[in-house]
Parts: C-alpha cells; sequence; structure tokens
C-alpha cells in the first residue's frame, strides 16, 4: 500500500499537499500539521434521502424533546435537561475522570433509557472493573470496543439507544478518510458523521475529547463549532475536587460550574460547594483575608481571598497570583496604590483563593483590595464580613450583575455585614472607603 503526504490546517481543516506559514483559507499562521495517508480505492455514493424543508411554524415541540436527570445540579448545568440530538463534547487533561463522569452520568439517567459506551482505549475487562468500583449497579450500559465510526452508527440505528458515549474521538475512525485514527482529516469526519446522525435519531452524544499541552481540545477548532455542548474537565491535582464547566451551550447559559470531589469510589457531586472553600473559623478576626462572593452561571458561591504582604529583598518585587490572573492583581495594586496612597512598590504581594478555585468575576475587586491593605497594615478584618464590588480605574466601586444573589449567599452563612455600592444616594464613589471599613 503507498503512503503519501498531506497538511492539514488544525484550526479549519484545509488540506495542502505542501506545509504553508499562513492557511489561506482562515488566515491562522503555523496552523498546518503533517498527515500520513494510505491510498484506498473509493466508491462514489450519492444519498437519496432528501428532507423537505419545514415552515419553522409547523414545527411541533413536546416535553419529551428534554430528558430529565434524576439530578437537579445536572439539569441546570446542561440547560433544564438534555434536549434529544443534542451532541456534547468533554474534554479535560488525562486521568482528570472523564470516563469516570460517563459512568457518574448514567447513574441518573432513567433505567428504561438504553447507553451505548464505545470505548477504543480501554478493553471491556478495564470498563467492568471501573464499574464495579464506583459501585454502579445500572444494567442500562451497554459496552463495546467498536472504534469504526460507520459500524458504531450502524450498530445505533439497529437498536436505537437514549445515549452514545464515545471515549474518545481520537480513537474512533472512518474509512471514508485516508489517514490514521487522531488525525485531524479523521476527527473531523467522526465528528460530522456523528453531528448528522444525532440531529436526525434524537440521541443524545457524548464525545470525550483529548486536550493538548497547551490546553486546548486536540482536533480541528471547526469541531467546537459543530457540537452543541462544549464543557471542560478541570483540576489543579492540589486538591481532591473536580470542576466541570461549560464554555458553550446551545441550550443554557455558559459558564455554568459543578463540583465534584473524587473519591475512591469515583466521583461525588458538591451539591453545596460553598461549604467546601470556607473554614468553619473558630477566629472572629483575620489579618490579610476576607470574603466574597462570585458567581459562577447561575450559582453564587461564597469563596475566601487570602493575601500575604511582606517587605521585598528584591529590587523587582515578586507578584504572585492563584486563581486570579496576575494581570488583574498588578491592575488592583496599581489603583491602590494610586488612590490609597499605599506604596506597595517595595513589597512582595501573594494573592491567593483558598481552595484552589480559579474565577474571572470582577466582582472580588474589593475583597482582593481589602486583603491587601489588611495585610500590608496589619489591620485585622472580621470573618462574617463580606466585600463585594468591581474597582475602576478612577477609584470608584462599581456594582456587580446578580448582587441580590450575591447578597442572599453571604446572608445563608451568617454573614450581615456587606460592602458593596448600590444604586441610592449612599452610592460609594471612592475607594478610600476601604480605609474607614477596616480601621
Amino acid at each position: 500500500m503507498k503512503l503519501k503526504k498531506r497538511f492539514v490546517c488544525k484550526e479549519c481543516g484545509c488540506v495542502s499537499n505542501s506545509w504553508l506559514g499562513k492557511c489561506p483559507e482562515c488566515n491562522s499562521w503555523s496552523s498546518f500539521i503533517e498527515e500520513i495517508i494510505e491510498e484506498r480505492s473509493k466508491k462514489n455514493e450519492i444519498s437519496s434521502n432528501l428532507i423537505k424543508p419545514v415552515k419553522i411554524q409547523e414545527i411541533q415541540t413536546s416535553i419529551n424533546d428534554v430528558i430529565k436527570l434524576n439530578e437537579e445540579n445536572l439539569n441546570i448545568f446542561f440547560g433544564e435537561g438534555l434536549i434529544i440530538g443534542s451532541i456534547i463534547l468533554l474534554a479535560g487533561e488525562p486521568g482528570i475522570g472523564k470516563s469516570t463522569f460517563l459512568f457518574f452520568l448514567s447513574n441518573y439517567i432513567e433505567r428504561n433509557r438504553k447507553v451505548f459506551y464505545f470505548s477504543g482505549e480501554e478493553s471491556s475487562v478495564q470498563i467492568k472493573k471501573r464499574f464495579d468500583r464506583v459501585g454502579h449497579d445500572d444494567s442500562s450500559v451497554f459496552v463495546s470496543n467498536i472504534s469504526d465510526i460507520n459500524s458504531i452508527i450502524e450498530l445505533c440505528k439497529n437498536d436505537k439507544p437514549s445515549f452514545l458515549f464515545i471515549d474518545s474521538i481520537q480513537t474512533t475512525y472512518s474509512t471514508d478518510v485516508d489517514s490514521g485514527p487522531g488525525t485531524i482529516s479523521q476527527i473531523k469526519k467522526c465528528t460530522q458523521l456523528l453531528v448528522e446522525f444525532a440531529k436526525t435519531t434524537g440521541i443524545i452524544i457524548i464525545i470525550v475529547c483529548h486536550i493538548t499541552k497547551s490546553g486546548e481540545i486536540a482536533g480541528p477548532k471547526i469541531m467546537e463549532h459543530m457540537v452543541d455542548v462544549v464543557t471542560y474537565f478541570e483540576s489543579d491535582f492540589k486538591n481532591q475536587f473536580r470542576v466541570l464547566r461549560s464554555k458553550k451551550n446551545r441550550f443554557g447559559n455558559i459558564d455554568e460550574i459543578l463540583f465534584f470531589e473524587m473519591e475512591s469510589k469515583g466521583l461525588q457531586l458538591i451539591t453545596n460547594p460553598s461549604t467546601f472553600f470556607i473554614e468553619n473559623e473558630s477566629i472572629e478576626k483575620f489579618n490579610g483575608k476576607c470574603k466574597t462572593v462570585i458567581i459562577e452561571g447561575k450559582r453564587p458561591l461564597m469563596i475566601d481571598i487570602e493575601a500575604l504582604v511582606v517587605p521585598s529583598s528584591y529590587p523587582n518585587p515578586r507578584r504572585f497570583s492563584e486563581g486570579v490572573e496576575l494581570s488583574r492583581l498588578n491592575r488592583i495594586v496599581a489603583i491602590i496604590d494610586k488612590h490609597l496612597n499605599e506604596n506597595l512598590n517595595n513589597y512582595d504581594i501573594y494573592l491567593n483563593i483558598a481552595g484552589g478555585i480559579k474565577t474571572s468575576d470582577v466582582g472580588i475587586d474589593l475583597a482582593i483590595a481589602s486583603a491587601i491593605f489588611s495585610s500590608k497594615n496589619k489591620i485585622e478584618i472580621k470573618s462574617s464580613t463580606v466585600f463585594i464590588g468591581e474597582l475602576s480605574l478612577t477609584g470608584q466601586v462599581k456594582k456587580v450583575y446578580k448582587i441580590e444573589n450575591r447578597i442572599k449567599e453571604s446572608e445563608k452563612f451568617g454573614c450581615y455585614t456587606i460592602y458593596s455600592p448600590n444604586d441610592g444616594e449612599n452610592k460609594i464613589k471612592d475607594i478610600t472607603f476601604i480605609k474607614e471599613i477596616v480601621l
């Protein structure tokens, strides 16, 4: 069999006989990667299954178009349930728990709904051992090691399961593509076939996908556009918890988040994560530590902000941030320098969100500034005090969205002293009020 080479753009899937520095289709630079192809005889097939377009007002919908899971947190995460015919991408680092999550999810599917699990990475015996380890007793899960996408689709056409799990798309291949599994062309073709199959049959398909060293989904970027939902499993591996984030969802909110704890028997859903990230403190006051509330999707979450400010012995003081982007920490430090006349140029600053959670919520700016000011001036802050607000470069404290939800979450944990701007006459206009709070 004769082997040939070609180059494929990892962003859009454009094919070229030679390497190109810039893709002529999507204008990406250095995006072409080499593929080995095998020449095979092909048969020209023309589809005769033509479906006439239907007027949108004539399309009928019903409550049966949504499959509810036996866990409300999962329903909210996916958008009030799983829509029939939807295709979901599940990405994450090796060993983070993607395959384990599939068994976790199947445990909340109604027993009368059949689940087909196709794995090209594990044998049936390995899957069965993990199945027994997590204590799963569901008999509606059927397992196979078939990796040929055409064979998988034919089997599902005959048995018509409600759910189809593909673990993973990198091990799946189509005989219509002249390259090996895991290549750009194979991933694009297999995803295309699965999307068409899901839309025509109503089967819900979940695809497990690998990620690259840089944290991006391995495969063409167009794959993320083709699917309905894109989710990421995250973990810093310093803690036992896992975070499932929704980056794209055609049926619900993006940036929804679920917390799991990895135990010996698999993933356990954390239904009240605020208790997981804040400590039950016996101390009433802290130096350089305060509480705030972030919003992840629809969920308010109370967290602890910790700051350590110490005199620096380096010409360029250190700035370390965990859980918040370093550029954001530097911006808040500059605001404190300007509007509070606090000289932080000779101090090392370490910032951390307790529990290892990461967030981009701007509503914690005020808490970060308060924790830094408290640590630098050795001033204690009461553990029952909550800071909510965004800081502008002009020194104003701006109101953040869903402030009512944040306040309710604070009060749920007995924190009734809440500092945040409002729309009334007492609107806080200058950051100097931080001194009044902590002194």
